[in-house]
């Protein structure tokens, strides 16, 4: 395997030779060149400040050790290249993903950086709106059922007749669905408060269901115990989400925005349905966002 590899890597080179040649020198900012591709200086720091914990010691020893990995990584990407797959379908739909999903991640940091730190008063005034969040913050002990999102949906329907967990297990046994039973804990700090409110809307012991990642999860509250917050930490933590709300309603202005904009034309059959008014929301259904 290790010759099959090397002679893959001559030819690489031998190629680069033609079009790019394997003599370059690794001069100014380019710290090494691997068959005609060089790394930079640039791009040696960039990996060093992304490791989660950068390795402590002598700063040319960090730089040998990742410029290690780099080169590594880049000679493997080249005998892949060397193989075809950087035209393999499935790998353009991934790089397009990829790059898309950088370029959002990286507009939303840039666009964080212009959303203000709020004001004393707004942030006492959101902490006394959210009393779930600061001052009566509170951890609910929940028995849960969990099992895969269903293809039929008319499933869902039938569980908002369950009046306790064990009416969703005889559901789910007489429907054969494969099901797991647990304890976890909700946080009203979490939570959006509009949901909170609706969960602890519903009689003791009735359960509410949250379709969570591809997954339905049916939980009741058998507990609860409080979950101090200091008025110290409560202002930070407020200022934090009130941030983030924000953040969150300009990219969806841009977003909005842009898609005003676009000229998109659907395929038939695939064009978004037709905007309806809203329904409202079923008891014993509870649906995370705000």
């Amino acid at each position: 395997m290790k010759t099959a590899i090397t002679a893959r890597l001559a030819y690489i080179c031998a190629a680069a030779i033609v079009l790019h040649g394997c003599d370059k020198e690794p001069t100014g900012q380019v710290v090494a060149v691997v068959n005609g591709e060089e790394i930079t200086q640039q791009e040696l720091n960039a990996e060093i400040a992304e490791l989660p914990n950068p390795p402590a010691g002598d700063k040319k020893a960090v730089q040998r050790q990742m410029l290690q990995q780099i080169i590594n990584r880049r000679l493997m990407a080249q005998v892949a290249k060397e193989d075809g797959l950087d035209r393999d379908p499935l790998y353009i739909i991934r790089e397009r993903r990829l790059k898309e999903e950088l370029l959002v991640s990286m507009y939303g940091k840039k666009t964080a950086d212009t959303v203000r730190v709020p004001e004393a008063a707004a942030v006492k005034k959101f902490i006394a709106d959210n009393p779930g969040r600061f001052g009566q913050r509170t951890a609910y002990m929940v028995d849960q059922i969990s099992f895969d999102m269903p293809s039929d949906q008319k499933i869902l329907k039938d569980l908002q007749a369950a009046q306790s967990l064990a009416d969703v297990e005889a559901t789910l046994k007489q429907k054969a669905i494969t099901y797991q039973k647990g304890k976890n804990s909700i946080d009203s700090g979490v939570v959006p408060a509009a949901v909170m409110k609706q969960i602890l809307a519903l009689p003791d012991g009735e359960p509410f269901i949250i379709p969570a990642q591809g997954k339905v999860i049916v939980s009741v509250i058998v507990g609860q115990q409080p979950v101090p917050v200091s008025e110290q930490d409560a202002g930070p933590m407020a200022a934090q989400v009130m941030r983030a709300e924000n953040l969150g309603t300009v990219l969806k202005k841009r977003v909005d925005e842009a898609r005003a904009k676009a000229n998109i034309t659907y395929q038939a059959g695939l064009e978004p349905p037709a905007a309806k008014a809203p329904a409202k929301a079923p008891a014993k259904a509870a649906t995370p966002g705000s």
